[in-house]
């Protein structure tokens, strides 16, 4: 372990990396595709109904044909809860477009629309890093200019032979409808049956750099100026102060919440994103912000948006600085996780707007507190050590214990070379949890609740394999199977299967395990002045984790196999258990399962989390050891089984 921290700091220490998306595939260019749609008929329909009469046919004919695509893509995206009141709101937008409602009506359906599907398949609507708007000027010649003009005005060489013509990104209109991330998805889809083609060719990076380039193309220099001048005043910060909010916003809808001058600084920020970067290196800032914005989309009556933005305010902000926390006040940083998914059940079930605003309050009001104790504190060479510390002990130990006793367990039945087996499945654990960070790092974007989502299922997949073996091991045990075992098992050689099947579980035991230390390992090193401390607690933590394994070896030698197998088989129903909790509470955390809290001790070394939900699968998970347990007590021994 100490080696993958190593490596972290040769990562890091070369200067970290602009991590950007790969290109969308399968369903998730379907639902890039629907926010794209949405975009276009938000931008287009007034140039097709005015006043309530249609004024051009063939683009309105064109708009009813974008909302039946919208409504049958949304048909063939994954089924989660709420895709039905979804496919209620294309309708709804088909029937305004069908009886020729404002153009206003139509935009704000489109917004409301996209941003819930956003919100439902968490599609991400932001580049990694500050795009750089300037870098993109020569990229724009090259691939655009033939069809939108040196300047942008839709008069290139080939515009005339183009229907409809090419975009003008100097019409006023159309821009405040515009959302940079629409305008990425167009870069990237294309728009069929016009002359716009995809550009999924160019590198994530270049294709959000065209993105702000072209949506400042229409900017004046005094528009630009003033809005320089309210961010250096700290106004909007609040609603504009991430990436995510600044490409997922148009200016119409800044405008009709705050005000004219917020679509200015918005006009800044598509030229100069690179100020944003230093708000993004804050967790807890970001954290407070999108905590605010949550609140204020809910009171719009836009539950969808609020409920993303609570869930990155979680994973992408206070989830980085959880563990410095906990190492200085660990009431106060427990009390913020079960504040911020008490915020989020609000949401989710539909409370108040009072109610929700006054969590929202209380909820920011904390983390300024959490803030102010960083601040104060700082990250000590101490609390950077024992975070290092606790960090890898924490998550290493249900690894390091898993894999101990599967070690004795192949020593003690005669099967010593299956721990080839073994270590092939948690090196290969290492290799692909360092090339998955750095893939994170460098070539794809990986969201928080993506990452939540694969340490969630992982632990499930461990935990039902552990249950499994829990009970095989426990039902050997017994006096007459642990005789028939002897007898007809030991010293035969096991499958390929089985050891394959050992290799696969000491892969997903270790992967989960080490992509999440990497994680936070990574937030640790940004935030600290000096690697030292952080090294010397990962080495620390290395150390105790290999004593802990040596014990297990060492009390294992020793039991009766009889006894061995029995302390081995409760050994694995408690991992199981462990990591059922686990796994639920990660895609609780990662927005995939809903979270009741309830009043009950919170204890993370055993998995135990205060909601109905893990809770309710830990006692599941008992009850089915316990009654395949009873059911086995009562079968009759036959020789040779297994």
């Amino acid at each position: 372990m100490v080696l993958i921290i190593v490596a972290l700091a040769c990562g890091l220490s070369a200067g970290t990396p602009c991590a950007q998306e790969a290109p969308a595939a399968g369903w998730q260019a379907r639902a890039q595709s629907i926010v794209s749609a949405l975009d276009y008929v938000a931008i287009d329909y007034p140039e097709a109904v005015q006043a309530g009469k249609i004024v051009n046919v063939d683009e309105y004919v064109e708009q009813l044909e974008f909302a039946a695509t919208v409504r049958n893509l949304l048909q063939t995206l994954p089924a989660k809860p709420g895709r039905d009141a979804l496919g209620d709101q294309a309708r709804r937008l088909a029937a305004a477009i069908e009886r020729r409602a404002p153009a206003d009506e139509i935009a704000g359906l489109c917004r409301q629309l996209g941003a819930d599907v956003i919100a439902a398949y968490a599609i991400n609507v932001a580049p990694s890093a500050p795009p750089e708007p300037q870098s993109a000027q020569a990229l724009y010649v090259r691939e655009c200019s033939s069809c939108h003009g040196l300047d942008g005005r839709g008069g290139g060489p080939v515009a005339a032979t183009l229907e409809p013509p090419p975009t003008d990104f100097h019409d006023a209109a159309r821009a405040r409808q515009r959302s940079l991330y629409g305008l990425f998805s167009t870069i990237t889809l294309g728009v069929e049956g016009t002359g716009m083609a995809s550009f999924s060719r160019l590198a994530p990076a270049e294709r959000w750099n065209l993105a702000f380039y072209v949506a400042g193309l229409g900017d004046e220099r005094a528009r630009v100026a003033r809005g320089r001048e309210l961010w250096n005043a700290g106004k909007h910060r609040d609603a504009l102060g991430t990436l995510a909010a600044l490409s997922s916003r148009t200016p119409a809808e800044m405008e009709a919440t705050r005000g004219g001058d917020a679509a200015d600084m918005m006009a800044f920020l598509r030229h100069h994103p690179e100020v944003l970067a230093e708000m993004q290196s804050e967790p807890l800032e970001r954290a407070r912000n999108e905590i605010a914005q949550a609140g204020e989309a809910y009171a719009h009556g836009r539950p969808g948006a609020a409920a993303q933005l609570a869930l990155t305010a979680y994973l992408e902000g206070y989830e980085l600085v959880e563990a410095p926390l906990r190492a200085l006040d660990s009431d106060l940083a427990l009390g913020i996780e079960r504040d911020m998914q008490a915020f989020r059940t609000l949401i989710g079930e539909g409370a108040p707007t009072a109610t929700v605003a006054a969590a929202a309050e209380a909820l920011e009001g904390r983390l300024a507190a959490a803030a102010a104790r960083l601040d104060d504190e700082g990250l000590s060479a101490l609390t950077v050590f024992v975070s290092g510390l606790l960090i890898l002990l924490r998550e290493g130990l249900e690894a390091i214990l898993l894999l101990a006793a599967i070690a004795m367990y192949l020593k003690r039945t005669g099967h010593a070379r299956g721990l080839a087996y073994l270590h092939i499945g948690w090196v290969g654990a290492l290799a692909a949890g360092l090339l998955t960070w750095l893939a994170a790092l460098t070539l794809i974007d990986l969201s928080g609740a993506q990452r939540e989502a694969v340490e969630g299922f992982a632990a499930l997949l461990a935990a039902a394999v552990l249950l499994y073996v829990g009970i095989w091991l426990h039902r050997h045990s017994v006096a007459a199977r642990w005789q028939a075992f002897l007898q007809q098992r030991i010293g035969r050689h096991l499958s390929a299967g089985t050891l394959w099947g050992i290799a696969g579980l000491a892969f997903i035991a270790v992967y989960r395990e080490v992509f999440e230390t990497l994680l936070f390992y990574q937030a640790l090193w940004l935030q600290s002045a000096r690697p030292g401390p952080l090294l010397a607690g990962a080495a620390s933590a290395s150390i105790a984790l290999a004593v802990i394994a040596w014990l297990v070896f060492r009390i294992g030698a020793r039991l009766p196999l009889r006894q061995f197998f029995r302390v081995n088989g409760v050994l694995m129903f408690a991992l199981a258990v462990i990591f059922t909790g686990k796994g639920v509470t990660a895609l609780q955390e990662a927005g995939m399962l809903p979270a009741r809290l309830v009043d009950f001790p919170r204890i993370d070394l055993l998995g135990v989390y205060p909601t109905v939900q893990s809770l309710g699968a830990q006692l599941g998970c008992l009850l089915i050891g316990a009654v395949w347990l009873l059911r086995g007590r009562r079968e009759p021994v036959t020789a040779g089984r297994d």
